[in-house]
């Protein structure tokens, strides 16, 4: 019986230090990245429509170990429409406490990014999957908008978080 609640406790301790490590890795991102834009240094003339047609899904990679071991992980990957005139995409961290003020700026119509990951006994599956996946969408979404010419950029699409999936329409 005292291994079992050791085991959870455990468990439960693993689930707070990987927690905590999202958590910093969120709040830590370089500012100094030639992909990302500052907002407030932006004031561009906003268009309708929003960026339209958004599908997100689930990816799974498992790499087998050894000692009947396994490293996996899952990638959400958000892909929209291609937008008219668009020269390049603008996508938006929006956590609980807020929106991010720093922009990632790409030309691909597609973002992806691990959404979990863990290393267990092969007989345990993707341990934990659905719990870490659960965690991002409570706190963790992006938005998308398009940038165009002349400081141009659409209105923002509506938020999808990370780990929900759709279904393609």
């Amino acid at each position: 019986m005292n291994r079992k609640i050791l085991s959870v406790q455990l468990q439960c301790l693993r689930l707070i230090v990987l927690f905590t490590l999202i958590c910093g890795l969120i709040l830590s991102i370089d500012g100094s990245s030639s992909l990302a834009a500052d907002i407030s240094s932006n004031q561009s003339e906003v268009i309708q429509p929003p960026v339209t047609g958004l599908v997100s899904t689930l990816s799974d990679e498992v790499e087998e170990l050894p000692s009947d071991l396994i490293r996996w992980s899952t990638y959400w990957q958000l892909c929209w429409e291609p937008y008219p005139e668009a020269k390049e995409y603008e996508l938006q961290t929006v956590l609980v406490e807020g929106k991010s003020p720093k922009l990632k700026r790409q030309s691909d119509r597609c973002f992806r990014i691990q959404a979990a990951s863990n290393e267990n006994q092969k007989s345990q599956g993707l341990l934990n999957r659905e719990l870490i996946l659960l965690m991002h969408k409570i706190q963790l979404g992006y938005r998308v908008r398009a940038v165009l010419d002349d400081n141009r950029v659409s209105e923002w699409s509506p938020v999808m978080a990370v780990g929900a999936t759709t279904v393609a329409e």
